[in-house]
């Protein structure tokens, strides 16, 4: 197939085939949709027909593309990556015409970090449920054996990707900034609070900010960011589709300023869960994405944050529940001394 990622078969008979995901495509250099990393290293065939069932293999690397600037000095993989491996390893063995996009994230559950180093194994399970869509479920663990992410989501193809708008639909009203009972951050304040840092780094400007309940933040989405470098010549602009896993990550930077308007937020902030998150609607470079996020629940080390993104008057996204916690460094860092 020609400009997405494909495989090849391992040529020993009666083993699992393996696959090496071409995100590239023809050279090393050139990739030939939006994405912000190679997000899968090796991909093993398990089962085929109507249940594809495979083993996708990602050690995280701190040299790849966005790496460097989360969390500068302690590499995690964020928990939005896990998804687009998913994306990426789907993609390849259905052989898709165009990228699959994410349509629904049901659940996913972050349950202990993925630093530098680390190989992670995602047992994968994917069932076509409608025309252009198709359900994936993935359990994933560590080398050492320790369960990391458990992920239920739709991929879907572009007119699946493009179909129904997210939850609400169009009686959601558009945003609008309540006044603020803060001035909130500005760049350098932004810089200040979260722990990412080019290109990392995807809020621009905090609009509102209602502290503790709150907050309207920009990200302008630039035809020079990492996830379109090395994009090969003479791609249609639906190759240039931004990465839903970024603007769901955007939108996961701006819930951790609102948390941290609180001053309960303590260690280090880490996704611990997603739920009911849908998406609707292209977004390409020259967008400008405001999301609108409200926290519903706070309590102890955790906060529960819902809310929309909007590409002008769409809504591209909802989400249902971002599930946010902190926790000490040492839980999160095992190269510190006296942790496992």
């Amino acid at each position: 197939m020609s400009g997405v990622p494909s495989f090849s078969p391992s040529p020993s008979p009666g083993s699992a085939r393996t696959a090496s995901p071409d995100v590239a495509g023809p050279s090393p250099d050139r990739h030939t949709f939006a994405t912000p990393l190679r997000a899968v290293d090796r991909i093993e065939v398990l089962a085929e027909g109507p249940v594809l069932r495979f083993l996708a293999h990602k050690t995280v690397d701190p040299g790849d593309p966005y790496m460097a600037g989360h969390f500068p000095g302690l590499t995690l993989l964020p928990a939005v990556f896990v998804l687009e491996a998913l994306r990426q390893a789907t993609t390849t063995l259905l052989g898709a015409d165009e990228p699959l996009n994410p349509v629904e994230v049901r659940s996913g559950r972050w349950l202990a970090p993925m630093q530098g180093g680390d190989e992670i194994r995602l047992d994968v399970t994917v069932k076509a449920i409608g025309v252009g869509r198709w359900s994936v479920t993935a359990d994933g663990v560590r080398h050492d054996g320790t369960p990391v992410a458990e992920v239920r989501m739709v991929l879907g193809n572009r007119e699946a990707a493009e179909g129904s708008p997210p939850a609400g639909g169009p009686s959601i009203p558009a945003p609008v900034s309540p006044t603020p009972l803060s001035p909130g951050p500005d760049y350098t304040g932004i810089l200040d609070l979260l722990p990412v840092r080019h290109p990392m780094l995807l809020v621009d400007r905090v609009e509102a900010l209602d502290p503790g309940r709150l907050i309207t933040t920009v990200k302008a989405v630039s035809g020079s960011e990492p996830c379109y470098g090395g994009m090969a010549e003479g791609l249609p602009l639906s190759r240039y589709t931004y990465p839903r896993t970024l603007m769901l990550e955007s939108f996961g930077q701006s819930s951790v300023l609102l948390w941290l308007s609180t001053g309960t937020a303590e260690g280090v902030p880490v996704a611990a869960a997603f739920r009911d998150c849908r998406f609707t609607g292209e977004v390409r470079p020259g967008a400008v994405l405001r999301h609108v996020a409200r926290i519903d629940r706070l309590m102890a080390n955790n906060v529960f944050v819902s809310g929309q993104t909007w590409d002008g008057d769409r809504c591209v996204m909802t989400v249902g529940a971002l599930i946010g916690s902190s926790r000490p460094r040492a839980r999160v860092d095992r190269t510190m001394a006296g942790t496992s």
